[in-house]
């Protein structure tokens, strides 16, 4: 009786072991962070809603793709870290701006670098743009604030497949702040060439508040929202690639035109695409 006893524990032991074993850490590397590259790649879309009585309906299109380098500047005791972004290249394009002005967005972009703390779970604070003054206006040119709308952030404790976990984020712009309210689901874990990934699934909602600095001011009518997923590296705790798209209704101030659209339904797609620079 007593060796059934025991053979019946040893069962309820390994089965909770192997239970366990299906957790994972997710953790951003912030210790000793090599060199990494971002393309980010961000679609604005805005078009007059479908009773419009215009014969040629408002609308505008925006495209923007930015690369980017990705550095650590030091490390803290806590765990978190500074890193410093630098764009490298930018090439944007607008239905509703000259070449000329396509040049000068480029010109100013690609010599923009932003810097920022961010913790083990990804969480960003303190971000800082150089010469935010001079942003050239609109909201689809803040790099830093696409940024922060794809990055994901991660449980502080184990996670199995199909758990889910919430995280406000704190975005701010340009002497305000937008509160992004996003979801997690860890969708898949699985190896790929040896690298262990993992497949979150991500939520996000947000009301988007005008900025008084831009030639272009947007003011959501109820939540914008999206969704979309990131595929994390796990073995070495950094992006590989991510995903939003988001949509909502958006009465948009054009101070350049002196108009306004209301009511202008809004679709925003962002791709974030990240690799680690190899050693020469």
């Amino acid at each position: 009786m007593k060796f059934i006893k025991f053979c019946a524990s040893s069962a309820a032991l390994l089965l909770l072991c192997s239970c366990n074993s299906n957790d994972v850490s997710l953790a951003f590397n912030t210790q000793n962070v090599p060199a990494q590259r971002f393309t980010l790649e961000a679609n604005l879309n805005v078009f007059a809603p479908q009773d419009s009585m215009s014969v040629t309906p408002e609308s505008m299109e925006t495209h923007l793709k930015a690369r980017s380098t990705l550095t650590q500047t030091v490390a803290f005791d806590n765990g978190s870290a500074r890193f410093e972004m630098k764009i490298d290249t930018v090439d944007y394009k607008s239905d509703k701006r000259s070449v000329e002005e396509f040049r000068y967005i480029e010109k100013y972009l690609s010599t923009q670098h932003f810097q920022f703390k961010m913790a083990s779970d990804g969480a960003i604070s303190d971000p800082s743009v150089e010469d935010m003054a001079l942003q050239p206006g609109s909201e689809e040119l803040n790099l830093m604030k696409l940024f922060m709308k794809v990055q994901p952030v991660l449980p502080g404790s184990p996670v199995k497949q199909g758990d889910v976990w919430e995280r406000p984020v704190e975005i701010p712009s340009n002497g305000r702040t937008t509160t992004v309210y996003k979801s997690f689901s860890l969708d898949d874990v699985y190896l790929h060439d040896g690298v262990q990934m993992a497949k979150i699934g991500m939520n996000v909602k947000y009301k988007e508040i005008p900025d008084s600095t831009s030639d272009v001011r947007m003011e959501s009518d109820g939540f914008i929202v999206g969704s979309g997923h990131i595929l994390f590296d796990i073995t070495h705790g950094v992006i590989t690639s991510g995903s939003l798209e988001l949509s909502g209704h958006l009465n948009v101030h054009d101070i350049v035109a002196s108009r306004v659209l209301p009511n202008m339904h809004v679709v925003q797609k962002i791709k974030l695409r990240g690799e680690i620079e190899q050693a020469q």
